[in-house]
């Protein structure tokens, strides 16, 4: 038997790696399963528990994602769909009031303050 890494499906990997971050591996597969499930790895453990065996082999030589699934969890992004469209009326534009126009001879503010400061004083 060559030295090959145990090969588990991506997650069940993912989880593993995890699981061995938080705490020590032992040997006792029924200790690991406990500390997965509490840590919510639950696919990792459902492996551990039918994969006896092959967990023990993995302790030692280790583990690697089967080929076929892609790492990450870039798979689980959905498309982008294209936005609505926008609904929109078109409405003509009012006419403007007398009051709105301005004359070509008011020069702004400061002829509106003279023109109030003529008119009251």
């Amino acid at each position: 038997m060559s030295r090959e890494k145990i090969k588990v499906p991506g997650k069940v990997y993912e989880e593993l790696i995890a699981l061995q971050r938080e705490i020590h591996f032992t040997q006792d597969h029924q200790d690991t399963i406990k500390k997965a499930e509490d840590r919510g790895y639950m696919n990792a453990a459902n492996w551990i528990r039918q994969n006896e065996n092959a967990y023990k082999i993995g302790f030692a030589w280790g583990f690697e994602p089967i080929a076929d699934e892609p790492k990450g969890t870039l798979k689980d992004i959905p498309v982008r769909e294209n936005p609505p469209p926008k609904r929109t009326i078109s409405r003509p534009t009012p006419p403007q009031s007398k009051k709105s126009q301005k004359s070509p001879g008011t020069g702004g503010i400061l002829a509106g303050i003279k023109n109030w400061l003529g008119k009251h004083f």
